[in-house]
């Protein structure tokens, strides 16, 4: 008789835990999906947007550099997003504009040769791997390595953006460049090569 009371009462229970486990896994994932937003930053003619998670916030800054390589002038828009809790995690995302329309500059050989060299400049130094990726509907390149000594991920992004120029004579096409350069972690990088978008607004 003990045997069998025990089991009314055992059933019942494990049901009610099995409930209970099922409705905070589910509220789980809706916190998982409700933490991670769409964030828009503006960035000189550009705007910026992408999926960033509530809980890691973060300081942002804009620059803008000239400069020029033979005849074909370079301008630079960067946005820097720094987390607000380890100084060491940087996000930098980077257009690089060019003053002509020239397909080679955003070739497959041309971007790995940026990534490579935006990596060396990191001094990433070991673990380099760069593959071809779409991002954001573009062929790019996307690398990774560990910076020296201390052994820190580094994350780097390039693919082709659409840009054009206004001009006295009208809006010419012209090349640019989209540049990722991360410290985050391989998730906070990876959600962010997903879901980024960097769109002309100037």
């Amino acid at each position: 008789m003990k045997d069998i009371y025990c089991s009314k009462v055992f059933l019942p229970g494990l049901a009610l835990g099995l409930a209970l486990l099922l409705t905070m896994q589910g509220l789980g994932s809706m916190m998982d999906e409700l933490a991670v937003a769409s964030v828009s930053e503006d960035c000189g003619k550009w705007k910026v947007s992408f999926n960033w998670s509530d809980m890691d916030e973060y300081e942002s800054s804009v620059s803008h550099g000239d400069s020029a390589s033979g005849k074909t002038a370079i301008a630079t828009d960067a946005l820097t997003l720094v987390s607000a809790a380890d100084k060491a995690k940087v996000l930098k995302v980077s257009v690089i504009m060019y003053s002509k329309d020239d397909a080679s500059l955003i070739n497959q050989s041309s971007l790995r040769i940026l990534a490579n060299g935006t990596l060396a400049k990191s001094k990433v130094c070991k673990e380099i791997n760069v593959t071809e990726r779409v991002v954001d509907g573009q062929s790019g390149i996307v690398a990774s390595g560990l910076k020296c000594p201390m052994n820190e991920p580094v994350y780097v992004v390039v693919y082709p953006v659409e840009y054009h120029m206004d001009r006295p004579g009208g809006i010419l096409e012209s090349t640019a460049v989209g540049l990722v350069l991360s410290t985050y972690g391989q998730e906070v990088t990876e959600r962010f090569i997903k879901s980024v978008k960097i769109v002309q607004i100037n």
